[in-house]
């Protein structure tokens, strides 16, 4: 069994491995973190990724593998083991058809006691426990026609990006945008009477958005001819902090006991129907300190234009004993944040 807070050499990450007891229960707790965020439609599905993470329970696996890697600067499972478990539901039912009838594989575990006969039958109970899951896609981009306006020659379109990013975190980002036919020669978005499908060009540049904020799309969408930018939000699930020595100055001092955790659901977002700007984020700082003075003037020249604001976000899950110092800690920072408990 290797503790949690041991971290196994890694080159590209740093992880720890999970095993037994410790893999059982950060899976439930995960699941837990998961189910009380009470996540909205800005971020990535809730129910998928609760699937995806039972899935992952040595109680579905049944020892199968072994352990559970952990990106420590994520507080999720590494990019590994969710790819596993995609990789095992589409191939549920071939496996299954290989492996025969249920009922002859318990018969001959009960007369062997070859350990090959138990190791099939557990397959076959892992197998026919994930087949057909609903899994959080790893990355995937969705476009949907709103309206389109005929006479303008211009369409509307919502755009629903989720990417488990290289930081190790889930993301989803939502943009509304219209587009100008013929205005831009490499349109974003090519229409067909009722159906749209983005080009592979824009599926590019959104993907390397993923780890800037929504700020900074913004001002990268606005800066392209024939486009029209209303919204663009970007939901983000982690990190989530498992110990003190994990989390960041700010927060460590919160970590009261060793099973004390400290999970983050920012959320941030420029839109054209926002009242005001609005910082409800006590822990970040915006992209726009970060950007270029080129991308900050494009950025602000469309803020001018279409009258967009800035509101952002964060909510976190934390054990139900914490509750009260973590609202303490967002109020000393000026904010007033949710937090549940779990």
């Amino acid at each position: 069994m290797v503790d949690e807070r041991e971290i196994l050499p890694n080159t590209a990450i740093k992880s720890a491995t999970l095993e037994g007891e410790a893999e059982a229960a950060y899976v439930e707790r995960l699941y837990r973190i998961l189910r009380g965020a009470r996540l909205n439609l800005y971020y990535p599905d809730s129910r998928k990724l609760q699937t995806h993470v039972r899935c992952m329970s040595p109680q579905v696996h049944r020892g199968l593998y072994d352990g559970i890697a952990i990106n420590l600067d994520s507080g999720l499972p590494t990019y590994r083991e969710w790819t596993r478990v995609q990789t095992d539901v589409s191939i549920a039912d071939e496996q299954l058809h290989k492996l025969g009838a249920r009922r002859e594989l318990e018969r001959k575990a009960r007369r062997s006691d070859e350990p090959i006969h138990q190791k099939l039958l557990k397959k076959h109970q892992y197998y026919s426990d994930i087949r057909g899951k609903e899994l959080s896609p790893l990355g995937n981009m969705d476009v949907a026609l709103r309206r389109v306006e005929h006479e303008k020659n211009t369409a509307y379109f919502h755009v629903v990006l989720d990417k488990l990013d290289a930081s190790g975190l889930f993301v989803r980002y939502s943009i509304d945008l219209a587009q100008t036919s013929g205005a831009w020669n490499k349109q974003v978005v090519r229409l067909d009477e009722e159906t749209a499908e983005h080009t592979e060009e824009f599926q590019s540049l959104i993907y390397k958005f993923t780890s800037l904020d929504s700020e900074f799309t913004f001002a990268k969408l606005a800066g392209l001819g024939g486009l029209s930018v209303e919204r663009v939000a970007k939901g983000t699930v982690g990190p989530i902090y498992l110990a003190r020595e994990q989390a960041p100055a700010a927060l460590s001092h919160l970590f009261d006991g060793d099973d004390a955790f400290v999970a983050m659901f920012a959320l941030d977002m420029v839109a054209n129907d926002i009242a005001e700007d609005r910082d409800n984020d006590p822990l970040d700082v915006a992209m726009t300190e970060k950007m270029s003075p080129e991308a900050k003037q494009t950025f602000h020249t469309a803020r001018e234009r279409l009258g967009v604001r800035t509101f952002r976000d964060r909510k976190f899950v934390v054990p139900r004993r914490m509750v009260p110092a973590v609202r303490e800690f967002c109020e000393a920072q000026g904010t007033k944040n949710i937090v549940y408990g779990v």
